[in-house]
């Protein structure tokens, strides 16, 4: 399947709040930690100088490590970042002692914060981006611990074209991803920071031109989570008008509301409860089905998967029965399939029985069993070849 990815250029995001105090101090903040570095060494060098002179004044003829300025400059110094081995002999000069022993302790981890945070927001900034250009990639609506888990199955190693991932989610400080040097599945994973159901967000994310876009439950909203994920299809369905629009798939959290996703615009409904239900009940009946299921949810090397290809022109018009049996005398190497259904349209046809399926049609796709992904453009592991797609 061909993909094309532009280039784009990195940025954090700045994401603002109505309430004027908040901005207010969030402004404060901000200008605070513009130069952070500078202000430590400023208030470092201001405490050093006052100390100092505070110090000799008050020592001077009653304490020999504040005798002379050189002494004193020397003395505070070291009682700024380990303290004194001999105590001020003075009241005054014991104050002076108490305020720069607090404000070495304070500064001290005030540089270390600084310095930590800049490491944090130089990790974060290699994430985060606002203005790129991006086609057919996937994007991630909310962020929970399976984020991980979904991330790494859309890339992993047997995926030949890995598509780039964005997250859309409002609080980016949870959102901890390993490096890209120890996990190589999170090459190519970005952050936007806001929430997915705003469509200046969605926008800035470029769904309108991403292959899929999944959304995950937000928990936080609990009972509402799914009300959350109806507004953001809602979103998603608005800023596609006169466009094609990706696929939306949707994690639902009560099954009751999923013909009111559908009508939202999700595609694909996944309920995990539901399923984890429809497994349990399989596996009373028939042992050792769960580990069928997990075969083939399981997206690894050797694992046998389910895809859907698109019907190649030379099997339009072609019966299921002789379709299946070409696929069926193929069976020489790891490409080897089995047809096992067509889709069409809505409909799912699994395992038709005799004409059931009628003639294959142009726009079907064909669901095979198989452990390696076919590409759109490889000829298909059938018996006589098929070397033509639509």
């Amino acid at each position: 399947m061909p993909q094309k990815f532009s280039s784009f250029r990195k940025s954090a995001i700045e994401v603002t709040t109505s309430r004027p105090l908040r901005d207010l101090v969030l402004a404060a903040l901000h200008n605070w930690n513009r130069n952070q570095v500078l202000r430590i060494v400023a208030a470092i060098s201001v405490a050093w100088v006052f100390g100092s002179i505070g110090l000799h004044l008050a020592e001077q003829g009653t304490h020999s490590d504040f005798e002379t300025w050189s002494e004193s400059f020397f003395n505070v110094w070291v009682l700024l970042f380990s303290g004194l081995d001999n105590s001020p002999k003075t009241t005054l000069g014991r104050f002076f002692a108490m305020v720069l022993l607090g404000t070495g302790v304070g500064l001290a981890g005030l540089f270390t914060g600084t310095v930590a945070s800049v490491l944090v927001e130089h990790q974060l900034r290699r994430r985060d981006v606002s203005h790129f250009e991006m086609d057919d990639h996937l994007v991630l609506c909310n962020w929970g611990p399976r984020g991980l888990a979904w991330i790494r199955e859309v890339h992993s190693k047997i995926i030949q074209d890995k598509r780039p991932v964005v997250i859309i989610h409002d609080e980016t400080e949870q959102i901890d991803l390993p490096d890209h040097q120890d996990d190589a599945a999170f090459n190519d994973v970005y952050i936007v920071k806001g929430d997915p159901t705003n469509e200046i967000i969605l926008r800035r994310a470029r769904v309108t031109t991403a292959h899929s876009v999944v959304v995950l439950v937000d928990e936080r909203q609990r009972e509402y989570a799914d009300g959350k994920s109806i507004l953001t299809c809602i979103a998603i369905r608005d800023i596609c008008k006169g466009t094609q629009r990706p696929n939306v798939a949707v994690e639902c959290r009560n099954p009751e509301n999923r013909h009111r996703l559908l009508k939202a615009g999700a595609d694909e409904i996944i309920s995990s409860d539901e399923l984890g239900l429809r497994l349990l009940a399989r596996t009373a009946i028939y042992h050792g089905m769960t580990r069928v299921y997990q075969e083939l949810l399981t997206v690894g090397r050797d694992a046998n998967e389910m895809y859907l290809y698109p019907v190649p022109s030379e099997l339009v018009g072609r019966d299921f029965v002789e379709i299946s049996s070409m696929f069926l005398r193929y069976r020489d190497d790891k490409k080897c399939c089995l047809l096992i259904g067509l889709q069409r349209g809505d409909e799912m046809i699994l395992n038709p029985i005799g004409n059931e399926a009628g003639p294959v049609k142009a726009d079907d796709q064909l669901i095979l069993l198989s452990r390696v992904f076919l590409l759109a453009a490889q000829n298909l592991p059938t018996v006589p070849p098929v070397t033509r797609t639509s």
